[in-house]
Protein backbone atom coordinates (compact mmCIF):
# COMPACT_ATOMS: atom_id res chain seq x y z
CA UNK A 1 0.00 0.00 0.00
CA UNK A 2 3.03 2.00 -0.52
CA UNK A 3 0.86 4.14 -2.98
CA UNK A 4 -0.58 5.94 -0.24
CA UNK A 5 1.95 8.59 -0.27
CA UNK A 6 -0.22 9.87 -3.34
CA UNK A 7 -3.70 9.99 -2.44
CA UNK A 8 -4.58 12.41 -5.43
CA UNK A 9 -2.95 9.46 -7.67
CA UNK A 10 -5.31 6.67 -9.19
CA UNK A 11 -2.99 4.04 -7.33
CA UNK A 12 -3.19 6.36 -3.80
CA UNK A 13 -6.91 5.86 -4.21
CA UNK A 14 -7.09 2.29 -5.39
CA UNK A 15 -5.16 1.46 -2.46
CA UNK A 16 -6.75 3.32 0.42
CA UNK A 17 -10.55 2.12 -1.25
CA UNK A 18 -9.84 -1.25 -1.22
CA UNK A 19 -7.88 -1.41 1.88
CA UNK A 20 -10.87 0.46 3.51
CA UNK A 21 -13.42 -1.67 2.34
CA UNK A 22 -10.99 -5.20 2.84
CA UNK A 23 -10.78 -3.83 6.88
CA UNK A 24 -14.62 -3.37 6.91
CA UNK A 25 -15.25 -7.08 5.28
CA UNK A 26 -12.54 -8.86 7.47
CA UNK A 27 -15.20 -9.43 10.58
CA UNK A 28 -16.21 -13.27 10.87
CA UNK A 29 -13.81 -14.19 7.84
CA UNK A 30 -10.82 -15.13 9.69
CA UNK A 31 -8.62 -12.94 7.71
CA UNK A 32 -7.14 -10.44 9.08
CA UNK A 33 -5.18 -7.60 6.87
CA UNK A 34 -2.41 -5.75 7.28
CA UNK A 35 -1.00 -2.82 4.80
CA UNK A 36 2.69 -1.88 4.25
CA UNK A 37 3.22 1.85 4.63
CA UNK A 38 5.20 4.45 6.08
CA UNK A 39 3.54 5.36 8.94
CA UNK A 40 3.31 9.14 8.28
CA UNK A 41 1.16 7.98 5.33
CA UNK A 42 -1.01 5.88 7.43
CA UNK A 43 -1.54 9.23 9.74
CA UNK A 44 -2.61 11.37 6.32
CA UNK A 45 -4.75 8.73 4.78
CA UNK A 46 -7.05 7.85 7.88
CA UNK A 47 -6.14 4.22 7.24
CA UNK A 48 -7.22 2.74 10.00
CA UNK A 49 -5.79 -0.83 8.81
CA UNK A 50 -2.61 -2.19 10.65
CA UNK A 51 0.49 -0.81 9.82
CA UNK A 52 3.86 -2.32 8.54
CA UNK A 53 5.90 0.58 8.64
CA UNK A 54 7.94 0.97 5.08
CA UNK A 55 11.80 1.27 4.96
CA UNK A 56 13.63 2.62 2.15
CA UNK A 57 15.88 -0.36 2.24
CA UNK A 58 13.42 -2.61 1.72
CA UNK A 59 13.24 -1.93 -1.88
CA UNK A 60 16.48 -3.83 -2.08
CA UNK A 61 16.67 -6.51 0.85
CA UNK A 62 13.00 -7.13 0.92
CA UNK A 63 10.12 -6.58 3.64
CA UNK A 64 11.17 -9.19 7.06
CA UNK A 65 7.63 -9.88 8.05
CA UNK A 66 5.40 -13.07 8.72
CA UNK A 67 2.34 -14.02 6.14
CA UNK A 68 0.06 -16.30 5.16
CA UNK A 69 -0.01 -14.19 1.62
CA UNK A 70 1.91 -11.08 0.92
CA UNK A 71 -0.88 -9.16 -2.13
CA UNK A 72 1.39 -6.53 -3.92
CA UNK A 73 -1.51 -3.85 -5.30
CA UNK A 74 0.08 -3.21 -8.55
CA UNK A 75 2.81 -4.61 -10.51
CA UNK A 76 4.96 -1.84 -10.69
CA UNK A 77 6.10 -1.85 -6.86
CA UNK A 78 9.39 -3.02 -5.89
CA UNK A 79 8.36 -3.79 -2.42
CA UNK A 80 8.21 -7.96 -1.60
CA UNK A 81 8.67 -10.10 1.03
CA UNK A 82 12.19 -11.16 1.88
CA UNK A 83 11.42 -14.66 2.87
CA UNK A 84 11.03 -16.68 -0.46
CA UNK A 85 8.93 -19.47 1.20
CA UNK A 86 5.84 -16.44 1.59
CA UNK A 87 3.16 -17.23 -0.96
CA UNK A 88 2.39 -13.76 -2.77
CA UNK A 89 -0.35 -12.25 -5.31
CA UNK A 90 -0.29 -9.41 -6.96
CA UNK A 91 -3.27 -7.01 -9.21
CA UNK A 92 -1.98 -6.16 -12.68
CA UNK A 93 -3.48 -2.62 -13.21
CA UNK A 94 -2.10 -2.25 -17.25
CA UNK A 95 0.73 -3.11 -19.23
CA UNK A 96 0.45 0.97 -20.66
CA UNK A 97 4.15 0.74 -21.10
CA UNK A 98 4.23 -1.39 -24.35
CA UNK A 99 2.27 1.28 -25.83
CA UNK A 100 4.59 4.31 -24.99
CA UNK A 101 6.25 5.67 -28.15
CA UNK A 102 8.99 7.34 -25.50
CA UNK A 103 9.96 3.89 -25.23
CA UNK A 104 12.61 1.98 -26.88
CA UNK A 105 11.97 -1.65 -27.58
CA UNK A 106 14.68 -2.93 -25.25
CA UNK A 107 13.23 -0.90 -22.72
CA UNK A 108 10.12 -2.57 -23.14
CA UNK A 109 11.48 -6.37 -23.11
CA UNK A 110 13.17 -5.05 -20.35
CA UNK A 111 10.20 -4.25 -18.09
CA UNK A 112 8.30 -7.48 -19.59
CA UNK A 113 11.06 -9.55 -18.04
CA UNK A 114 10.88 -8.08 -14.53
CA UNK A 115 7.60 -8.49 -14.62
CA UNK A 116 7.65 -12.07 -15.88
CA UNK A 117 9.96 -12.79 -13.07
CA UNK A 118 7.11 -11.66 -11.17
CA UNK A 119 4.50 -13.36 -12.20
CA UNK A 120 6.63 -16.34 -11.86
CA UNK A 121 6.97 -16.02 -8.10
CA UNK A 122 3.05 -15.59 -7.72
CA UNK A 123 0.57 -18.07 -6.65
CA UNK A 124 -2.07 -15.39 -7.56
CA UNK A 125 -2.85 -12.61 -10.25
CA UNK A 126 -5.62 -10.05 -10.43
CA UNK A 127 -6.45 -8.37 -12.99
CA UNK A 128 -8.74 -5.11 -13.22
CA UNK A 129 -10.09 -5.81 -16.71
CA UNK A 130 -10.77 -8.90 -19.11
CA UNK A 131 -9.10 -6.56 -21.32
CA UNK A 132 -5.69 -6.96 -19.05
CA UNK A 133 -5.81 -10.48 -18.43
CA UNK A 134 -5.66 -10.53 -22.64
CA UNK A 135 -3.04 -8.37 -22.69
CA UNK A 136 -0.97 -10.47 -20.14
CA UNK A 137 -2.14 -14.24 -21.95
CA UNK A 138 -0.57 -12.04 -25.28
CA UNK A 139 3.10 -10.76 -23.60
CA UNK A 140 3.68 -12.94 -20.94
CA UNK A 141 3.57 -16.38 -19.67
CA UNK A 142 1.20 -17.08 -16.61
CA UNK A 143 2.45 -20.40 -14.99
CA UNK A 144 -0.26 -23.04 -15.47
CA UNK A 145 -0.75 -22.99 -10.69
CA UNK A 146 -1.86 -19.60 -10.80
CA UNK A 147 -4.71 -18.67 -9.43
CA UNK A 148 -6.56 -15.98 -12.20
CA UNK A 149 -9.70 -13.68 -11.30
CA UNK A 150 -10.51 -10.61 -13.49
CA UNK A 151 -11.97 -8.22 -10.41
CA UNK A 152 -12.98 -4.67 -11.38
CA UNK A 153 -12.39 -1.70 -9.34
CA UNK A 154 -14.95 -0.07 -7.38
CA UNK A 155 -15.96 3.60 -7.65
CA UNK A 156 -16.88 5.90 -5.06
CA UNK A 157 -19.81 8.19 -6.03
CA UNK A 158 -19.08 12.11 -6.83
CA UNK A 159 -20.12 14.05 -4.11
CA UNK A 160 -19.16 17.50 -4.38
CA UNK A 161 -21.88 19.36 -2.02
CA UNK A 162 -23.89 22.15 -3.01
CA UNK A 163 -21.65 23.95 -6.28
CA UNK A 164 -22.41 26.93 -8.23
CA UNK A 165 -23.07 26.63 -11.88
CA UNK A 166 -20.28 27.08 -14.76
CA UNK A 167 -20.03 30.61 -15.94
CA UNK A 168 -19.93 28.93 -19.56
CA UNK A 169 -20.22 25.20 -20.47
CA UNK A 170 -17.25 22.93 -20.30
CA UNK A 171 -15.82 19.71 -21.30
CA UNK A 172 -13.76 17.69 -18.59
CA UNK A 173 -11.10 15.28 -18.93
CA UNK A 174 -8.78 14.07 -16.32
CA UNK A 175 -5.16 12.46 -16.47
CA UNK A 176 -2.46 14.57 -18.93
CA UNK A 177 -0.21 12.11 -20.63
CA UNK A 178 0.21 11.41 -24.25
CA UNK A 179 -1.70 8.25 -24.16
CA UNK A 180 -5.10 10.25 -23.33
CA UNK A 181 -5.33 11.13 -26.85
CA UNK A 182 -6.92 14.06 -26.39
CA UNK A 183 -5.53 15.93 -29.19
CA UNK A 184 -8.09 14.33 -31.53
CA UNK A 185 -10.52 16.13 -29.63
CA UNK A 186 -9.70 19.19 -30.10
CA UNK A 187 -11.97 19.34 -33.00
CA UNK A 188 -14.81 19.65 -30.58
CA UNK A 189 -13.71 23.26 -29.60
CA UNK A 190 -13.87 24.32 -32.93
CA UNK A 191 -17.34 22.77 -33.93
CA UNK A 192 -19.18 23.86 -30.50
CA UNK A 193 -17.36 27.77 -29.77
CA UNK A 194 -19.76 28.12 -26.86
CA UNK A 195 -18.03 25.04 -25.17
CA UNK A 196 -14.17 25.21 -22.76
CA UNK A 197 -12.38 22.09 -22.12
CA UNK A 198 -10.87 21.79 -18.69
CA UNK A 199 -7.86 18.78 -18.18
CA UNK A 200 -7.29 18.04 -14.75
CA UNK A 201 -3.56 16.27 -13.89
CA UNK A 202 -0.07 17.08 -13.65
CA UNK A 203 2.02 17.66 -16.39
CA UNK A 204 4.53 15.31 -15.81
CA UNK A 205 4.76 14.26 -19.59
CA UNK A 206 5.46 17.37 -20.66
CA UNK A 207 2.38 16.78 -22.61
CA UNK A 208 0.35 20.41 -22.36
CA UNK A 209 2.78 22.01 -24.31
CA UNK A 210 1.77 19.95 -27.37
CA UNK A 211 -2.32 20.23 -27.22
CA UNK A 212 -1.63 24.11 -26.31
CA UNK A 213 0.61 24.65 -29.35
CA UNK A 214 -2.01 22.11 -31.32
CA UNK A 215 -5.01 24.12 -29.86
CA UNK A 216 -3.17 27.26 -31.07
CA UNK A 217 -3.40 25.73 -34.84
CA UNK A 218 -6.51 25.63 -34.17
CA UNK A 219 -7.68 29.08 -32.77
CA UNK A 220 -9.05 27.84 -29.85
CA UNK A 221 -6.34 28.35 -27.27
CA UNK A 222 -8.27 30.25 -25.28
CA UNK A 223 -11.07 28.05 -24.46
CA UNK A 224 -8.23 25.10 -23.41
CA UNK A 225 -7.67 24.84 -20.21
CA UNK A 226 -5.71 23.04 -17.67
CA UNK A 227 -6.44 22.32 -13.82
CA UNK A 228 -3.11 20.84 -12.68
CA UNK A 229 -2.94 18.63 -10.32
CA UNK A 230 -6.36 18.25 -7.90
CA UNK A 231 -7.76 17.03 -5.05
CA UNK A 232 -10.31 14.63 -4.74
CA UNK A 233 -12.72 17.58 -3.70
CA UNK A 234 -11.75 19.78 -6.60
CA UNK A 235 -11.98 17.00 -8.87
CA UNK A 236 -15.92 15.99 -7.88
CA UNK A 237 -16.43 19.46 -8.01
CA UNK A 238 -15.16 19.67 -11.92
CA UNK A 239 -17.19 16.24 -12.37
CA UNK A 240 -20.77 17.75 -11.20
CA UNK A 241 -20.01 21.11 -12.94
CA UNK A 242 -19.07 19.43 -16.64
CA UNK A 243 -21.01 18.97 -19.84
CA UNK A 244 -19.70 15.83 -20.20
CA UNK A 245 -16.18 13.42 -20.06
CA UNK A 246 -13.92 13.83 -22.85
CA UNK A 247 -11.73 10.17 -23.13
CA UNK A 248 -10.45 9.50 -26.14
CA UNK A 249 -7.73 6.99 -24.60
CA UNK A 250 -5.38 4.32 -26.50
CA UNK A 251 -4.36 2.80 -23.27
CA UNK A 252 -6.39 2.30 -20.05
CA UNK A 253 -6.42 -1.27 -17.71
CA UNK A 254 -9.40 0.14 -16.48
CA UNK A 255 -10.88 3.84 -16.81
CA UNK A 256 -11.68 4.92 -13.11
CA UNK A 257 -12.40 8.58 -14.59
CA UNK A 258 -15.58 7.10 -16.45
CA UNK A 259 -17.17 5.77 -13.71
CA UNK A 260 -16.58 8.25 -11.80
CA UNK A 261 -18.03 10.92 -14.17
CA UNK A 262 -21.13 8.40 -14.39
CA UNK A 263 -21.70 8.60 -10.98
CA UNK A 264 -22.32 11.86 -11.14
CA UNK A 265 -24.70 10.95 -14.00
CA UNK A 266 -23.11 13.13 -16.88
CA UNK A 267 -22.28 11.76 -20.40
CA UNK A 268 -18.96 10.08 -21.43
CA UNK A 269 -17.77 10.01 -24.84
CA UNK A 270 -14.60 7.48 -25.29
CA UNK A 271 -12.24 5.87 -27.43
CA UNK A 272 -13.66 1.75 -28.02
CA UNK A 273 -10.31 0.46 -27.60
CA UNK A 274 -8.86 -1.15 -24.49
CA UNK A 275 -10.58 -1.78 -21.31
CA UNK A 276 -13.19 1.34 -22.13
CA UNK A 277 -16.17 -0.62 -23.22
CA UNK A 278 -15.96 -2.90 -20.75
CA UNK A 279 -16.12 -0.12 -17.99
CA UNK A 280 -18.37 2.61 -19.76
CA UNK A 281 -20.90 -0.15 -21.09
CA UNK A 282 -23.94 0.14 -22.97
CA UNK A 283 -24.61 4.16 -21.50
CA UNK A 284 -21.57 5.19 -22.72
CA UNK A 285 -21.12 7.00 -26.39
CA UNK A 286 -17.85 5.48 -28.11
CA UNK A 287 -15.63 7.55 -30.77
CA UNK A 288 -15.35 4.70 -33.65
CA UNK A 289 -12.66 6.28 -34.74
CA UNK A 290 -10.88 9.52 -34.59
CA UNK A 291 -11.58 11.56 -37.76
CA UNK A 292 -12.79 15.03 -36.97
CA UNK A 293 -16.21 14.31 -38.53
CA UNK A 294 -16.48 11.33 -36.33
CA UNK A 295 -15.46 13.24 -33.37
CA UNK A 296 -17.66 15.80 -34.16
CA UNK A 297 -20.88 13.52 -34.88
CA UNK A 298 -20.17 11.48 -32.36
CA UNK A 299 -20.24 14.42 -29.68
CA UNK A 300 -23.51 16.07 -31.16
CA UNK A 301 -25.96 12.32 -31.53
CA UNK A 302 -24.64 11.55 -28.00
CA UNK A 303 -25.41 14.98 -26.24
CA UNK A 304 -28.69 15.51 -27.82
CA UNK A 305 -29.72 12.11 -26.78
CA UNK A 306 -28.63 12.94 -23.34
CA UNK A 307 -30.76 16.22 -23.23
CA UNK A 308 -33.44 14.16 -24.42
CA UNK A 309 -33.79 11.69 -22.36
CA UNK A 310 -35.10 12.13 -19.16
CA UNK A 311 -33.85 8.16 -17.95
CA UNK A 312 -30.19 8.85 -18.86
CA UNK A 313 -28.36 10.26 -15.99
CA UNK A 314 -30.28 7.87 -13.85
CA UNK A 315 -29.21 4.85 -16.22
CA UNK A 316 -25.36 6.24 -15.75
CA UNK A 317 -25.82 6.36 -11.85
CA UNK A 318 -27.39 2.77 -11.65
CA UNK A 319 -24.89 1.07 -14.53
CA UNK A 320 -21.53 3.34 -12.39
CA UNK A 321 -23.30 1.82 -9.16
CA UNK A 322 -22.32 -2.26 -9.95
CA UNK A 323 -18.87 -0.73 -9.62
CA UNK A 324 -18.31 -0.72 -5.94
CA UNK A 325 -15.47 -1.28 -3.32
CA UNK A 326 -17.80 -3.82 -1.29
CA UNK A 327 -17.96 -5.71 -4.38
CA UNK A 328 -14.93 -5.58 -5.08
CA UNK A 329 -13.88 -6.73 -1.43
CA UNK A 330 -16.28 -9.71 -1.59
CA UNK A 331 -14.18 -10.80 -4.79
CA UNK A 332 -10.69 -10.81 -3.35
CA UNK A 333 -11.74 -12.18 -0.02
CA UNK A 334 -12.63 -15.17 -2.25
CA UNK A 335 -9.44 -15.11 -4.15
CA UNK A 336 -7.46 -14.77 -1.48
CA UNK A 337 -9.14 -18.01 0.43
CA UNK A 338 -8.77 -19.90 -2.94
CA UNK A 339 -4.77 -19.10 -2.69
CA UNK A 340 -4.36 -20.36 0.93
CA UNK A 341 -6.85 -23.36 0.23
CA UNK A 342 -5.51 -24.77 -2.51
CA UNK A 343 -1.33 -23.39 -2.63
CA UNK A 344 -0.32 -25.82 -5.56
CA UNK A 345 -3.44 -26.98 -7.28
CA UNK A 346 -3.87 -25.02 -10.57
CA UNK A 347 -7.93 -22.90 -10.28
CA UNK A 348 -9.02 -20.66 -13.04
CA UNK A 349 -11.99 -18.70 -12.04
Amino acid sequence: MERLRNLNSGLGQYCLRLSAALSSAEEGTGFHFSGYMPLKTKDESGSDIECVPARWYHRWLGVNTVADLWHCMHQDSPYWPSAAGTPVSMTVHDLNYLERPDYSPERKKRKTRQLQRKIDRCSGLVYISGFVQEQVKSHLQVPAHTCERVIFNGVSPVSAGKTEPAAAPYLFSIGLHPLKNYAVALPLLVAEPELRWVIAGPDVHGHRAKLEEAAGEMGVSDRLQFAGAVTEQEKNVLYAGCRALVFPSLAEGFGLPVLEAMSAGKPVFLSALTSLPEVGGAEAYYFQDFEPATIISTYRKGISEYDNDPGKKERLKQWAGHFTWEKAAAHYLGFFKNILENPVKSQQN
